[in-house]
């Protein structure tokens, strides 16, 4: 193992989340419903309600494609999506807090265009000037797929539409763009598609870069900009604070994401994959930033696997000794977080247990010190933060997560101790589990007794992400508020 401090921002930090839909290599295992993850660092995104999709469309035949989601005048966030059956439809709800969706209906955005054969992968920007949205999207006019151009329309209110009008053609087949304004001008990303109905196109699909003084155009090709081969969806993410753009694409047939970076839309760098991490499944993201408070909302409605509010001074037993189910199954991703006020701080005093010797976490307090251990296949890391000897009778805040390996400890908000494991997944455990005492052995190793922990407990809340620096101390902030 490694140990890793690293400092992290810790409150008020940006916030940004991701909706897609999910499938596997060339469009196996399709879930094509509305996902969620989130990501404090625009680059490492975990998945929200343990992968499984948070909204699915009435609309049509029930499928929800290519969402875009974004935050419009009126406070609502909106989102479009493509739907089937093919045709001049797309996909529309809106929502208040990204939990209920609502107003669902079809735009019928190339209505009177009588040969129009699909719409696809919309998306749109605010013109504060005009008070209006610009939706664009791809379709298909004559008999096949194979005319795709970008086209367009103005809605002040999301019912009302202007007549469709030719957005973007650069001459062959595009489908997929996304916008970004930056320094007076508008960048587009568009995937050049011509290889697929043009057969004496040599190169594979990627996404090209297109650039315009106005928001609706017109839009001319840059040179010397594109994506890997065999990309598509392109979406751009700017970071909050910075001058640092991301441009997310999708790898559809190979089941992966790729991002670049770049702070000038002219010198672009694309990122290793060892620099970001995507949901399994991911296809075609929306990336955008939101408020912490919106933040926490979500992580409880969509992250919390349990809560336990209730003050207690006993041991409390949460699972049975049982094969499965909960508090027994492997886990890749974890986080425990809890509130305690001791009445002193000698001894060994279990706060949280799960799991046993062989597979599990466990937190406690050893002698004047806050210790957590996790343990996969008897293999076993172990972190440590001191604790002030006139923390009795105060209330503390901890947590611990698991992210694939990396373990971090945090105290009252704070990083105390970060261990990367030689091991990336805990594995299932049948042993008793709860908090406040040791229920048969622990992930310390320990069996004798269930060292009980001498004080109180509350707020012991458990989640299916590995929680960030930032979340814990959004979460701490209350108590340390309280406190002072």
């Amino acid at each position: 193992m490694s140990r890793l401090i690293q400092p992290e921002v810790a409150g008020g930090a940006p916030a940004y989340f991701m909706g897609y839909f999910s499938s596997g290599p060339n469009q196996t295992h399709k879930q094509e419903k509305l996902h969620y993850a989130y990501s404090r660092d625009g680059l490492h995104w975990y998945e929200l309600n343990e992968n499984r999709p948070v909204f699915g469309t009435s609309l049509g035949e029930g499928i929800l494609r290519d969402p875009f989601i974004a935050k419009g005048a009126d406070g609502n966030w909106h989102m479009v999506f493509t739907i089937r059956p093919r045709g001049e439809y797309i996909g529309y709800c809106r929502s208040s807090d990204l939990i209920t969706w609502e107003d669902e209906r079809k735009l019928p955005v190339m209505k009177g265009i009588d040969d129009c054969m699909n719409s696809w992968a919309p998306e749109f920007t605010y013109d504060p000037e005009r008070n209006q949205y610009l939706i664009y999207w791809a379709s298909s006019c004559g008999q096949d797929l194979g005319n795709s151009k970008h086209y367009s329309a103005w809605t002040p209110d999301w019912i009302t539409l202007t007549e469709p009008s030719l957005f973007f053609d650069p001459g062959y087949q595009t489908i997929d763009a996304s916008l970004a304004e930056h320094e007076g001008k508008y960048y587009m990303a568009v995937k050049d598609e011509s290889v697929v109905y043009d057969r004496s196109v040599k190169h594979p699909c990627r996404n090209v870069l297109a650039v315009a003084d106005r928001l609706e155009g017109p839009y001319t090709v840059e040179t010397g900009f594109r994506t890997p081969d065999y990309t598509e969806g392109p979406e751009f993410l700017k970071l909050e604070g910075t001058n640092r753009w991301l441009l997310f694409y999708d790898y559809w047939s190979y089941g992966k994401f790729g991002i670049m970076e770049t702070t000038d839309f002219r010198e672009w760098r694309e990122l290793g994959e060892d620099k970001f991490r995507i949901p399994y499944r991911a296809r075609h993201n929306t990336v955008f930033p939101i408020s912490e408070p919106e933040l926490a909302r979500l992580l409880d409605k969509y992250a919390l696997l349990a809560q336990y509010g209730t003050p207690t001074n006993a041991p409390v037993r949460l699972a049975a000794e049982e094969p499965e189910g909960f508090l027994h199954s492997a886990f890749s991703l974890r986080t425990i977080v809890m509130q305690f006020s001791p009445n002193q701080l000698a001894g060994t005093q279990v706060l949280f247990d799960e799991g046993d010797s062989k597979n599990g976490l466990a937190l406690r307090i050893r002698e004047g010190g806050l210790e957590a251990a996790v343990v996969s296949e008897g293999e076993r890391v172990m972190l440590q933060a001191p604790v002030d000897a006139s923390a009795g009778g105060k209330w503390r805040h901890a947590a611990l997560s698991f992210a694939e390996g990396t373990v971090s400890l945090y105290l009252d908000g704070r990083l105390a101790d970060r261990v990367r494991a030689g091991f990336a997944i805990v594995g299932p455990h049948t042993g008793a589990g709860g908090y406040g005492g040791r229920f048969g052995s622990d992930a310390f190793g320990d069996t004798y007794g269930k060292d009980p922990f001498d004080g109180v407990i509350r707020q012991v809340k458990l989640y299916s992400v590995p929680l960030q620096e930032a979340d814990i101390a959004m979460m701490a902030k209350p108590l340390a508020a309280a406190v002072l």
